[in-house]
């Protein structure tokens, strides 16, 4: 996206003449008064042009917090003239937030109020997916793992396997015994919401991974406990006990009919009650996202205390890199 209005082109000439003398302050300054002047005047897509260069501008001298405040004032523009998501309105965020990622302190206020106006021009509770998605990526390279993970359960088609292998580095970065409790993030936070495809990509890409680096821990199954699954390949793994649960828990869906009464709803249970005190501090999280998977694929009714969004959203708590 280039510029087109001659004003406009003429205000950048002098900005950046501006910059290059180190007049970051007044630069940014001027830019803000004359994006004011413009929306007073309802020239809003001038001023949605103007603050997007002027913030390209101003990445090139590493000035994030006026990036920030640019790419916020156009976002809130984009709110409060109802701009709808579209492939320019939403590659202007994408232009800006790549750079100004390099920022921690000033990218979440533009990534979140860039959610907030998906949200509300889209009319549904999570907004945009592809922003979700490209947000996800971002955070996922810098290695902001718990924040990624939160954008890719809502993301596109292709946020689950991101995810499977966004946990597998995850697992791999802290040394943990079992990698089981980086997998069962992904994959019982996507069943929890009924998206039971997700959670066979996000563990297929996951699985891959661990099966790549960790040969020795994995034996195939074979014969007539390797039937056809949704999951591909039937492993058995060694010393990853909840790496085996998860495993386990998705054949079993797979196979139930939805009713309370029948063989994979038994089996269920005895999963639950063999694994889940295993998750140790996060007993509490997995026993209420296996609650909601008990509801939807089980038909088993509980009262539930939370809602399931606040469910999907309650943090596991991960170990840390080790010393």
């Amino acid at each position: 996206m280039v510029s087109s209005n001659p004003r406009i082109e003429r205000f950048m000439t002098n900005l950046r003449e501006s910059l290059v003398d180190g007049n970051y302050y007044e630069g940014h300054q001027e830019l803000r008064a004359i994006a004011i002047r413009l929306v007073k005047q309802k020239k809003h897509q001038r001023a949605i042009q103007l603050l997007y260069l002027g913030a390209l501008e101003l990445c090139q001298y590493n000035q994030w917090g006026s990036v920030a405040d640019l790419a916020a004032f156009m976002i809130n523009i984009y709110v409060e003239e109802k701009v709808p998501v579209t492939d320019e309105s939403r590659e202007r965020i994408y232009d800006i937030f790549e750079k100004l990622s390099q920022a921690t302190e000033y990218y979440p206020r533009v990534y979140q109020a860039a959610i907030q106006w998906s949200i509300g021009a889209m009319g549904n509770k999570v907004g945009d997916t592809q922003l979700h998605h490209f947000i996800g990526c971002i955070l996922r390279n810098k290695t902001r793992f718990q924040e990624a993970e939160q954008h890719y359960l809502v993301g596109t088609p292709e946020s689950p396997a991101a995810l499977g292998n966004m946990l597998f580095d995850w697992a791999e970065r802290t040394g943990t015994a079992d990698h089981g409790l980086f997998i069962a993030r992904g994959v019982l936070k996507y069943l929890a919401t009924g998206w039971y495809e997700a959670a066979c990509l996000c563990w297929k890409a996951f699985i891959a991974r661990f099966v790549q680096k960790h040969s020795s821990s994995v034996s195939e199954r074979t014969g007539d406990r390797a039937l056809p699954s949704n999951i591909g390949t039937i492993y058995y793994i060694t010393g990853h006990e909840l790496v085996n649960f998860v495993q386990l828990l998705l054949l079993t869906i797979e196979r139930s009919d939805g009713s309370p009464s029948s063989d994979s709803a038994r089996i269920f249970g005895q999963l639950r009650k063999q694994y889940e005190p295993r998750f140790g501090v996060n007993t509490e999280v997995v026993h209420s996202l296996l609650d909601a998977v008990a509801e939807k694929y089980f038909g088993v009714v509980i009262q539930r205390q939370q809602s399931l969004f606040d469910i999907v959203n309650n943090l596991f708590a991960a170990p840390s890199h080790p010393a």
